[in-house]
């Protein structure tokens, strides 16, 4: 009985001893935490020089600026047709016809104006002749050796030989212009390009039946492309004509980073809008240079249309405040204290704001903390690459602003001309 005593208490003795080991580790890792929490109570960052960009964001296709169909001159029978893909240049053969009839054609043309020619020639030659007979008739009259009778007929003749000498000269304009019409229509034969491009389409295939003003085939210049997007009557005041414009192509992106990225220029946009969805959508074109032909009709984009741009040092929107008109950021001293700076700011992409005055690149931006999460350490301010602002932004009333802030935009820059 006292054996199993002395047991009992020593299990408890263990107990009470773990029990209490577990407490000492537990209050020690606390106050370890608590120790930390404090050391990483004040969070900072510093300012970074880079820009802020606010555009509008929409989805645009990519569309050739200059583009041409050719249709048929005259009916005939296809016998080449240039495939779709072929690069032409200005005056290069894409199309032929059948020139048996048009050869024929223009060889009875060919006579027709040769005998034309030859009549006109005669009703000339016979025309001078009346006049050289009545001008000696006349002179014969004035002498008193040919008499009004004669004098009259030799008038006669002159007149006959000058309505003769019209007609003929009538048919052979007449034969002049179906020699032309038989010639261009021969020529017709061979379609040549009217520019330097691509064949994007063909209409007809060879052994084609084609007839007058038939589609043939569509050559484009896409040297130089557009993109025609659709911007919504909420954003349309800000775009304006020769504001610069980026367009990102998701189709060449995934190839090689930074290969479907284009810059260009805002070229036209609507004056009116249409309804798309019961929703007021103006037209707005961009057009970029495309060389390299990366660019190809019908691709799809993502434009973003620059409306604003700054530049300055960067700091986190969530680090400004302001105060009656006055704007401050908290920063941290070498003692540890926290100071308020008073600062100028400029544009701001709802993520990063451009401070003109006030900062330093050596001071460090005190950062509030948002439910635990850290802006730091969400989001580290790095420097932009050139023509580059940090983090895109979409803009409200677009399709791709879903969470963006207030104030955002697309930010963007830099890229492929």
């Amino acid at each position: 009985m006292k054996s199993r005593t002395k047991v009992v208490l020593s299990i408890l003795l263990v107990v009470v001893a773990g029990l209490a080991t577990t407490g000492y580790i537990l209050v020690f890792q606390n106050e370890s935490n608590s120790s930390v929490a404090e050391e990483s109570s004040i969070r900072t960052v510093a300012p970074v020089e880079g820009n802020v960009r606010i555009g509008v964001d929409s989805f645009a296709i990519v569309e050739p600026i200059e583009s041409r169909t050719l249709r048929s001159r005259s009916s005939g029978i296809v016998t080449y047709i240039a495939p779709a893909g072929t690069v032409v240049s200005e005056g290069s053969e894409v199309a032929r016809f059948d020139a048996s009839d048009l050869e024929s054609r223009l060889r009875r043309a060919e006579l027709d104006l040769a005998d034309a020619e030859l009549s006109h020639e005669r009703a000339m030659r016979a025309l001078d002749r009346a006049q050289r007979e009545l001008s000696d008739t006349q002179r014969l009259f004035d002498a008193g050796a040919a008499t009004g009778e004669q004098l009259a007929a030799r008038e006669e003749s002159l007149y006959q030989a000058e309505y003769a000498e019209q007609s003929a000269s009538i048919s052979l304009q007449r034969r002049i212009l179906d020699h032309e019409s038989a010639m261009d229509e021969f020529e017709s034969r061979v379609v040549r390009a009217p520019l330097n491009g691509v064949v994007t389409s063909t209409a007809v295939s060879r052994g084609d039946s084609v007839g007058t003003n038939g589609e043939l085939l569509t050559i484009s210049d896409t040297s130089r492309v557009r993109l025609v997007a659709d911007i919504d009557e909420y954003d349309i005041g800000r775009v304006a004509t020769d504001m610069r414009a980026q367009a990102r192509i998701d189709a060449l992106e995934w190839m090689e980073p930074g290969l479907g990225t284009f810059n260009g220029v805002v070229d036209s946009v609507s004056p009116s809008a249409r309804i798309v969805s019961n929703i007021s959508v103006f037209t707005v074109t961009v057009r970029f240079q495309n060389a390299e032909g990366l660019l190809r009709p019908g691709m799809t984009a993502d434009l973003t249309i620059l409306t604003a741009a700054d530049s300055g040092l960067l700091v986190p929107s969530s680090a400004v405040s302001t105060v009656r008109d006055r704007t401050y950021v908290d920063t941290l001293l070498d003692d540890g204290t926290v100071e308020p700076r008073r600062v100028t700011v400029g544009l701001s992409d709802g993520a990063h704001v451009v401070v003109h005055e006030g900062l330093d690149v050596d001071d460090l931006v005190v950062l509030p903390e948002i439910g635990a999460i850290d802006a730091l350490n969400a989001a580290p301010l790095t420097p932009p690459e050139p023509g580059q602002s940090l983090i895109p932004i979409s803009v409200p009333g677009t399709s791709s602003s879903a969470g963006a802030p207030a104030s955002g935009g697309g930010g963007g820059g830099g890229g492929r001309q």
